[in-house]
């Protein structure tokens, strides 16, 4: 394995033999008159960067200190000394990655290995769902009681009724193509109006007087708390946001303490009144933006703004500074008196908000609102004249009275609008329908589908494998829940993932250097990469290393970080997970892309280690 193995530590002096020049082991090095000279090698340790440094730091096996020193004796004795670092170079070995057969020897998650120039990986082509061509899955789900609210996580979905006997239900969903689900819990005892899920609970709103807000333990499906809003109106929403719960009560915002879950859970604050006596909340969002916490409230009634925002911050601790940032009325010139808002959506940035009114011939029902200046919004687009009632920002559902909306994907522009086709109108009007917002102003629907018997809420995730679904309770009784897939318009999928087959060195040995080579068009799309560096398994070979997600690491040794383009192999000696010497290495790719006709293209990939 070449000269370098030879140069262990130690000091030495330099000597002929046989006209070869050799190190021999010394104590004192050579003298030569009043001078001894000799030089020390020693392991050379580099820090978390990567930078050499002196101890401690990580062992780099294929580099050595040496350091010259030269002392002499006399009237004024001294020394001086150098040092320079010699790495192994010519005898390392490279493991390459170019060719279709490398590639398809890896584990492709939604890439796909093509042969344009010998060999690459690609992000897969879209087969499963586009946003707006939907259809619906072949599975549907019948839930025990008659559903009015949907809310849903990666791989759950909550649902409430009226139906006492099934206050709220739990399904779990299998992450299958298509999707699967059933019911695995429920709860019984209230009339639920609103439906919340968050870890290991579930939240109803109720029309009970003293547990507006019911608290469900999902271990064992029973009551772990609750909250008394301490009016006698219904509890009409619920939203839970780190371990504060929000709710709305006829005309009335609580925030409520859930530090804990057990038991009756404390009001924090004052409540805060939002629209006239009457009148109720048709949707509540809160986003927590920087270091501020809002609420968005859609009001139905009299209440002419139809979208107010709460600032609820707790400014040193005081939530007597709570209160209204900022309201807009989305028809302020006669276009209608049905106008209202019946959901909610908030962007994760806080700057848009998406409201559903009701139908009216003669008015819009989705609107989008510029919500970057909390305390003044605007409607984006501009209101509406009259006359001609037409113009303005919006989109008009064509006949169709909308019972929610959320926005699936920003990256993509698209949101769903559903509800109940309003027959008086003589139309057959869409009750699932997926609108463009490329265009704020002037939303447009890209893809529709009909289902008779209405739509009454709506969920919408996104999976962690870029799975994208909505979840839709509708009036067909024997099939109340229904799953439309979902994912970009487009050719390729938004992101896929490509690891690489596992290099086994067969010993122990310091992985130096990865170098890329790779195609990224048109600036929207990119790769990054992971590098996966462990000990054999108990076999003695990489059949059974253990390569878990959290062994693929970025610069700084982590499982949270990335590389995005050609880099040193990170060094570990600590003995356990990541491990720099080691025998077994994996490389990940993580390639994505936000314009979906396009798809970035890993072409080859080589691995520089010690031999």
């Amino acid at each position: 394995m070449g000269c370098f193995n030879h140069l262990t530590t130690g000091r030495y002096e330099i000597i002929e033999s046989g006209g070869n020049l050799l190190l021999q082991s010394t104590v004192n090095g050579e003298t030569i008159d009043e001078y001894q000279r000799y030089l020390a090698i020693n392991d050379a340790y580099r820090d978390s960067n990567g930078v050499l440094v002196d101890m401690p730091g990580t062992l780099d096996p294929s580099t050595k200190k040496i350091t010259v020193t030269v002392s002499w004796t006399g009237f004024r004795p001294g020394h001086v000394e150098e040092s320079l670092y010699l790495t192994r170079y010519l005898d390392n070995l490279a493991w390459v990655q170019t060719t279709e057969a490398d590639f398809l020897a890896g584990d492709n998650q939604g890439t796909t290995v093509t042969n344009t120039i010998d060999g690459e990986v690609q992000i897969a082509t879209n087969t499963k769902g586009k946003w707006c061509e939907p259809s619906l899955s072949s599975v549907t789900i019948d839930l025990p009681g008659v559903p009015n609210a949907v809310w849903a996580a990666p791989f759950n979905i909550y649902a409430s009724s009226t139906n006492t006997s099934y206050s709220f239900m739990h399904v779990e969903v299998q992450n299958s193509d298509p999707p699967s689900g059933s019911v695995i819990g429920s709860f019984s005892g209230y009339n639920a109006r609103a439906v919340f899920g968050d870890g290991n609970y579930g939240y109803i709103a109720t029309t009970s007087n003293t547990r507006e807000i019911v608290i469900v333990d999902l271990s064992d499906y029973t009551l772990e708390g609750y909250f008394n809003s301490s009016g006698t109106t219904n509890g009409d929403t619920i939203f839970v946001l780190n371990d504060r719960g929000y709710m709305t009560a006829g005309n009335r915002l609580y925030v409520f303490d859930l530090s804990s879950k057990t038991g009756n859970r404390s009001q924090i604050g004052s409540s805060l009144t939002f629209a006239n006596s009457g009148d109720t909340a048709g949707g509540l969002y809160v986003r927590q933006i920087g270091g501020n916490t809002y609420a968005w409230v859609s009001i139905e009634g009299s209440t002419v703004q139809e979208l107010k925002i709460y600032d609820l911050t707790n400014h040193l601790n005081a939530p007597s500074q709570w209160g209204l940032e900022g309201q807009i009325n989305i028809e302020p010139n006669n276009c209608s008196t049905l106008e209202s808002g019946k959901s909610v959506y908030v962007s994760p940035d806080g700057d848009r908000a998406y409201i559903s009114s009701t139908n009216d011939t003669s008015f819009k029902e989705f609107f989008i609102v510029n919500t970057e200046n909390k305390s003044s919004p605007t409607l984006v687009g501009g209101f509406a004249t009259n006359p001609p009632c037409t113009n303005g920002g919006g989109y008009e559902a064509g006949g169709m009275d909308p019972e929610q909306s959320a926005v699936v994907s920003l990256d993509e522009n698209r949101a769903i609008l559903v509800g109940i086709d309003d027959s008086s109108d003589g139309t057959n009007s869409f009750e699932y329908q997926i609108l463009d917002i490329s265009n704020e102003a002037s939303p447009s629907m890209c893809g529709s589908l009909h289902i008779n018997q209405g739509i009454y809420g709506l969920a919408a995730v996104k999976e962690p494998d870029g799975d994208a679904y909505a979840y839709l309770i509708t009036g067909d009784t024997p099939q109340d829940l229904k799953i439309v897939q979902g994912g970009p318009d487009g050719v390729y999928l938004e992101n896929g993932t490509f690891t690489s087959q596992t290099k086994d060195i067969g010993y122990p040995t310091v992985f130096n250097r990865f170098d890329v080579s790779s195609l990224l068009p048109n600036g929207n799309t990119t790769i990054r990469y992971q590098v996966a560096v462990v000990d054999a398994g108990p076999s003695g070979n990489c059949s059974d290393a253990n390569f878990s997600n959290f062994n693929f690491v970025g610069p700084d040794g982590t499982f949270s970080t990335f590389f995005t383009d050609d880099a040193q192999v990170p060094l570990n000696d600590d003995g356990g997970g990541y491990e720099n010497p080691g025998q077994c290495l994996k490389l990940r790719a993580y390639l994505e892309t936000s314009d979906y006709n396009q798809t970035p293209s890993l072409l080859d990939f080589n691995v520089n280690y010690a031999p």
